[in-house]
């Protein structure tokens, strides 16, 4: 998540609630935009039907009590910002990844023996080892320890092993197959060839806009390699 919330500011931001609703309801040059914003804001958050059921446009006549709806809103936009950070965390734990010792020994380039040496040894920090007829799975965001000391994380040396391996397999492929199976990857996500999808669509997401320049890129080198063959 871009700029998450922090615990100092979620704990700064409830002491200075009452501070900043008085500048929001009262302070700005037009007042007619402090209204405007706040009902806007009762509008958009989510989970709000019990704070907008109580409010009245009679509060905008009253000052005093157009601050304290507004300090309430502000600390349940608050609620609702905190709340998804924590969905978010919780979102992305669920994602982790497991590894047998047996894949492990791939991606780190040993023996399934040297593994199961490393998890008696505690190497992989805060693993504990099954039971030896018991299989075990190895979390991704488990940190390993290299023989140097330093700490790195599974899912990097995982990473590592796949752009190797990715290297490996542009090298032994020559470029038009290369460009072949890149573009075959990009129909098969959109379900179609691209100027029948990204390519006939005005506005595209942050996402599309990067697969659209690395598609045509490969579109563009695969008719440059067409070409040259047939010289």
């Amino acid at each position: 998540m871009l700029m998450p919330i922090t615990y100092s500011e979620k704990n700064q931001f409830i002491k200075n609630s009452s501070h900043i609703a008085e500048e929001l309801a009262l302070r700005l040059n037009d007042f007619n935009n402090s209204v405007l914003l706040f009902k806007v804001l009762a509008h958009a958050l989510r989970n709000n039907e019990s704070i907008v059921q109580e409010f009245d446009e009679a509060i905008f006549e009253n000052h005093a009590a157009f601050q304290k709806e507004f300090e309430a809103l502000l600390k349940h936009a608050l609620h609702v910002a905190t709340d998804s950070q924590v969905a978010d965390a919780t979102a992305a734990a669920m994602q982790v990844e497991e590894y047998s010792p047996s894949q492990l020994a791939k991606f780190f380039g040993v023996s399934i023996m040297t593994i199961h040496n490393w998890l008696d040894q505690d190497r992989f920090v805060g693993f504990k080892k099954a039971g030896s007829n018991k299989h075990n799975k190895i979390p991704d965001d488990t940190e390993f320890i290299m023989a140097s000391g330093k700490r790195v994380l599974v899912r990097d040396v995982v990473s590592m092993w796949n752009r190797q391996e990715a290297e490996t397999i542009q090298k032994a492929e020559s470029d038009l197959d290369y460009y072949t199976r890149q573009i075959a990857y990009y129909e098969k996500k959109y379900g179609d060839a691209f100027e029948r999808t990204l390519g006939t669509k005005a506005k595209l997401t942050p996402e599309e806009e990067t697969d659209a320049q690395v598609w045509q890129h490969l579109l563009g080198r695969l008719q440059l390699e067409f070409r040259d063959k047939k010289k």
